[in-house]
């Protein structure tokens, strides 16, 4: 029989890893149709973004210490965990929607009614812009990793990161919002976003080395166990 005891180190960070993940990736997904601005000095526009842009950024780090510690298919699993999750999270939702609303409930129906309005708004568009983003995000990850190997874990963090993150932006951007706003208004909120979790990822690469030494600390031949089991990228 398996016991909690015989899951080795690396099995258990995974699973802390992942729920991190997901929960990340839930609450992106569900504040993602709040929009927020504020000015900045030397700019006429204020600057408009999502709410999303909060909790998402976590998933950057986390999906390049997935690549970097678990692999592309460590790090796919996860994609597919999250996207599968949040399914789970609007099947719930519209089973709620449905249900008859006693007259003592704290929560009345149309308060409900305006969380599960906001969160079919981004439901499409946000699943459909985490799976193509996190696939570039993986596959470029990997391809510069693949020369880079132990050094420069910055260029292929923010790399991939970048590339991934304004496909991602314009996605969700446009499918959230078309028909709601201008054409103009949406490539100013996406590329306002995009430029916004460019700066994140740069901002949060120290970070990304923080936890890329304690999870080499705690799992010190993870990393020699990855090398070995994969290929020279193609």
């Amino acid at each position: 029989m398996t016991t909690w005891t015989r899951f080795d180190r690396s099995q258990k960070i995974f699973v802390w890893l992942s729920a991190i993940f997901v929960i990340s990736l839930f609450i992106a997904d569900e504040v993602g149709a709040m929009l927020f601005s504020f000015r900045v000095p030397f700019l006429k526009d204020p600057i408009l973004l999502s709410a999303g842009i909060i909790p998402f950024p976590v998933t950057f780090i986390l999906t390049d210490l997935l690549n970097e510690f678990y692999g592309k298919q460590g790090a796919r699993f996860v994609t597919w965990v999250g996207f599968g999750m949040c399914l789970l999270a609007y099947l719930y939702l519209t089973v709620g929607s449905l249900l008859p609303v006693d007259a003592v409930t704290f929560i009345p129906k149309p308060v409900f009614m305006t969380i599960y309005t906001q969160y079919t708004g981004m439901f499409v568009a946000s699943l459909l812009a985490y799976l193509i983003g996190q696939m570039l995000d993986i596959q470029i990850f990997h391809a510069i990793r693949s020369v880079t190997r132990h050094r420069f874990i910055w260029l292929r963090a923010t790399g991939s990161t970048v590339v991934s993150q304004l496909f991602d932006s314009l996605i969700v951007t446009f499918i959230a919002f078309w028909g709601q706003m201008q054409l103009s208004e949406i490539l100013r909120l996406a590329m306002g976003n995009y430029t916004w979790k460019f700066l994140i990822a740069i901002g949060i690469t120290p970070l990304l080395y923080v936890g890329h030494m304690i999870l080499k600390k705690l799992m010190p031949q993870q990393e020699t166990l990855l090398e070995a089991s994969e290929p020279e990228y193609h």
